[in-house]
């Protein structure tokens, strides 16, 4: 199943605007394509993608968002990850 279905048929995400699942379905698929050492500086680009898209998140979007990007990491990714989450909340 491709993510756009999953995420078109999880009830979590039925709030969301078309524009911002599209969005998100891009960002998912982008993902897949990084390597281990391009993955941090993607995540820390995502917010300026959107920016430039004009598309802002809410706090809720924002954490099922990086929730569905967390869960195609593995263990190591996830820690690195959970540091730039903690980086960008204090800064933001």
């Amino acid at each position: 199943m491709a993510d756009h279905d999953k995420l078109q048929n999880d009830p979590a995400f039925a709030g969301i605007s078309p524009v911002k699942l599209l969005f998100l379905e891009k960002i998912l698929d982008e993902m897949k394509k990084q390597s281990k050492e391009t993955m941090m500086p993607f995540f820390l680009a995502v917010g300026t993608k959107a920016a430039q898209a004009g598309i802002s998140f809410t706090d809720q979007e924002t954490e099922l968002i990086f929730s569905q990007m967390e869960s195609r990491l593995s263990p190591e990714e996830k820690k690195q990850f959970s540091l730039i989450r903690e980086m960008m909340k204090q800064k933001g």
